[in-house]
């Protein structure tokens, strides 16, 4: 038997030798060779003929008997037709029947056909064959008379025809939904009913219509395994009425009533069109929206998918927006199907809808070949929403794509054009909008529109506007530029100068680059007195232009710019003038930075700025007794950190130099003093005077306890404290100091400590070494303080006829 035939088998009442088991009896008379027990066992358990007993025994006439056809999925697929003959083979008694049954592992064999459609047909086999062996049918067997056409015809005679087809399919279509109720007809009449479940199974992709077992006629349909059954009105009872029962969907064709049915999706798509467009192509459409929906993984098709179905097969244009939006959705998402025949024609379908913004949003998203043309039509339509006025919504970013050069010139274009005519209230949106679809519209095209928007937003300075939002957004920031340098230069330029300060300087900062510009310096002005970043990169700016300048007065106008609104730290001078040339520094900018140095404290800043400064002092008295004092000390300490014992690093030479020039120059003092041995560091001590030693005296204990400091300088600043103090020149105010000092960090520190410090004493002398340890016994006797003051006071200062001398 070839693959692409039907297996045949024969089944009726046998006499003995003429069947397969070769006894008397109803058995399998023949079958087509392959045929398989399963195959038998399915058709003997489901698809033979079944006479109705009550008529048996009124002995009614073979002739009233009618035909029956049975179809059934269990394993295999079994279609049947069965007639009855009466007497059995043996005479005797009522009951035989002859049934014809098709039986196949593959679907695919039915082709088109849908098995109720094989009613009628004129190959089925009505009489045993000659021998236990027939022939198989081969695949997409003929139909008989219900053919597409002429069930469409036979619905649409048939009283609310339209309304039925739409029950009984919406009954069928549900068949293996969880709950579902089977489908019982009602009529005197089977070919009516196999007419009825022939047009619904139509409307099922045939995968799913030959899952749909029925019976016609069934004898007790409560006890048959088939979906939908039909049973003669003589043997229905109260089955056939359709409000009395619960366990089936009634259709009674007898009187014309049936149980009301909600309709399927696929029901309100597809009978209309079956009705009332051509049958064949909405067959086909019908299997095409079942492909989509496998093909995305989905057993039952959507509305999608039948929309895409009909536009395909059927040539139905997008009738609504609603229908448009959902094939814009599934144009984003498809199914795997062919762009080219599949994709770019339901794309045109959904363009020639004169799609909503909605649409066109989703439909942008589609990768297809138009995308090009899908967004300039998305473009031309939230363009022309903003012209018009239309409140926007909000819009979903665009995913990335890249025009083609002739796309990117009509997008161009397109905004341009619109810019020209649109208000300056809406040129933000239209900006942002550009952006959105990646389009750089060229400013010169519209540039007297651009302009007015220019002046439009100078005079709303709190508009929430950001240009960085704009793919163009540097250009129009230049004539918003341009605009608020007129405004500067004229009538209103108080008013600008305000709304610079208040809001233009926060976006305008990034485009400042020359100081002598009015704009950029009020700009600058308002960055730096904001603070923060603002103020560090403003300075930063400006400060680097000073040596790149040949302009005389280039010191002065960037300090004017920068500090007209707040005044510069005295950090913020040093760098200042630091970065100028010496011969720069005029004395119009002196003036300025000593305004700066009143209101300072002195520090090491304060003294540097002093320093550059120094040509441009005149008589300044107390300027200049700092700047000399500082000079003195600094040439001190170059001296002193190239040869610590030479002549020229003594320390005599900044005894007259002031508390506030020691405390602002400390750091490198200390730093000096500590670098070197104890008994070079006190020599320079004692010979500084009291101006260095006041500061030792507050600066070397938060030397010692500074966690930054490094172990042997902690070291060598208690040394020297020590030795300081112990020296016979130190002032008592600088000895009790330091001896609060050393009796706080004794204790909090241990006798390995201690010892450290007694080995730097003894590097000076043993005496300095011995007094420590005086010292540190009389710490330790814990004595009241009036008392230990006394014994340090005698210990320290009674002492030392041998020091120094």
């Amino acid at each position: 038997m070839s693959a692409r035939e039907f297996h045949s088998l024969f089944y009726t009442d046998c006499r003995p030798g003429q069947g397969l088991r070769g006894g008397a009896g109803f058995q399998f008379q023949a079958v087509s060779p392959g045929t398989t027990d399963e195959m038998m066992s399915v058709v003997q358990r489901s698809a033979l003929y079944e006479a109705p007993v009550g008529w048996m025994r009124e002995k009614r006439p073979v002739a009233d008997y009618p035909p029956s056809l049975v179809h059934v999925h269990d394993g295999v697929y079994a279609t049947a037709r069965g007639i009855y003959l009466g007497e059995e083979a043996g005479g005797v008694r009522e009951g035989n029947q002859f049934t014809h049954a098709l039986a196949t592992g593959d679907p695919q064999l039915y082709g088109p056909i849908r098995p109720a459609q094989l009613w009628g047909a004129s190959w089925w086999a009505e009489r045993p064959a000659p021998t236990t062996q027939c022939d198989p049918v081969p695949a997409e067997p003929e139909p008989g008379p219900l053919g597409v056409a002429a069930l469409r015809e036979w619905v649409l005679g048939q009283p609310d025809g339209e309304s039925w087809l739409l029950a009984v399919h919406s009954a069928v279509d549900r068949m293996h939904e969880p709950d579902a109720r089977r489908v019982l007809f009602v009529s005197a009449d089977a070919e009516a009913a196999v007419r009825w479940i022939a047009a619904a199974t139509l409307l099922l992709p045939q995968e799913r219509a030959l899952r749909v077992g029925f019976r016609v006629f069934a004898t007790n349909p409560q006890y048959s395994r088939h979906e939908v059954l039909a049973v003669h009105p003589d043997w229905a009872g109260s089955l056939a009425d359709p409000a009395r029962t619960n366990d089936f969907v009634v259709f009674n064709l007898v009187t014309g009533e049936h149980r009301p049915v909600e309709p399927t999706g696929s029901a309100r798509h597809w009978v209309p069109r079956f009705l009332h467009a051509d049958p064949y192509d909405v067959v086909e459409a019908v299997e095409l929206a079942h492909q989509f929906a496998r093909n995305r993984g989905e057993e039952l098709p959507a509305e999608a998918d039948r929309l895409a179905a009909g536009v395909l097969m059927l040539d139905e244009p997008v009738r609504d927006q609603d229908s448009a939006l959902v094939l814009a959705e599934w144009l984003a998402s498809p199914p795997a199907v062919s762009a080219a025949d599949v994709l770019e024609p339901v794309l045109d379908a959904v363009l020639a809808s004169s799609p909503t913004l909605p649409v066109l949003t989703r439909l942008a998203e589609a990768a297809t070949d138009q995308a090009g043309r899908v967004r300039l039509a998305l473009l031309h339509a939230e363009v022309d929403e903003i012209v018009r006025g239309t409140p926007p919504d909000d819009r979903t970013p665009l995913s990335p794509r890249r025009w083609t050069p002739e796309e990117a010139e009509r997008a161009c274009e397109l905004v341009e054009a619109a810019a020209a005519a649109v208000s300056p209230e809406r040129m933000d949106r239209l900006l942002r909008t550009a952006t959105r679809f990646d389009v750089t519209p060229r400013v010169g095209r519209f540039g007297d529109a651009a302009s007015g928007f220019a002046a439009w937003w100078a005079d709303h300075p709190h508009t929430s506007i950001d240009p960085t939002r704009w793919t163009c957004g540097q250009q129009v920031v230049d004539l918003l530029r341009d605009e608020l340098s007129a405004r500067l230069a004229g009538a209103r330029a108080e008013e600008t100068a305000e709304a610079i300060r208040d809001r233009w300087w926060t976006l305008l900062a990034p485009t400042i680059s020359d100081p002598f510009m009015p704009l950029d310096a009020a700009i600058a002005a308002a960055a730096v007195a904001a603070g923060g970043d603002a103020r560090r990169d403003t300075i930063a700016l400006f400060r680097a232009q000073l040596r790149a300048s040949e302009e005389p007065t280039i010191g002065q106008v960037v300090w004017d710019a920068l500090f007209r609104l707040s005044p510069p730290t005295m950090d913020e001078v040093a760098e200042f003038l630091s970065a100028l040339p010496s011969t720069a520094v005029t004395d119009a900018l002196a003036q300025r930075a000593f305004a700066v140095l009143e209101k300072a404290t002195v520090s090491g800043r304060y003294l540097d700025v002093l320093r550059m400064l120094g040509h441009h002092i005149g008589d300044r008295e107390n300027l200049r007794r700092l700047w000399e004092d500082d000079s003195r000390l600094r040439s001190w300490l170059s001296a002193f950190h190239r040869h610590p014992t030479s002549p020229e690093s003594g320390a005599g030479a900044v005894r007259d130099v002031s508390e506030r020039v020691f405390a602002a120059r400390a750091a490198g003092v200390v730093a000096a003093l500590l670098d070197t041995a104890p008994q070079t560091a006190v020599a320079a001590v004692e010979a500084a005077g009291a101006g260095m030693q006041q500061m030792l005296a507050h600066e070397l204990p938060q030397a010692w306890n500074r966690e930054t400091t490094p172990p042997g300088r902690r070291d060598h600043a208690v040394a020297l404290a020590f030795l300081t103090a112990w020296s016979d020149n130190a002032s008592e105010q600088v000895r009790v100091a330091f001896d609060k000092a050393l009796e706080h960090w004794a204790g909090k520190h241990k006798q390995t400590d201690y010892r450290r410090i007694s080995k730097l004493l003894r590097a000076v002398d043993a005496e300095a070494a011995a007094a420590w340890h005086d010292w540190l016994k009389d710490f330790a006797q814990k004595k009241p303080k009036p008392a230990r003051t006394r014994e340090v006071a005698r210990l320290l200062f009674g002492r030392r006829g041998g020091r120094g001398k």
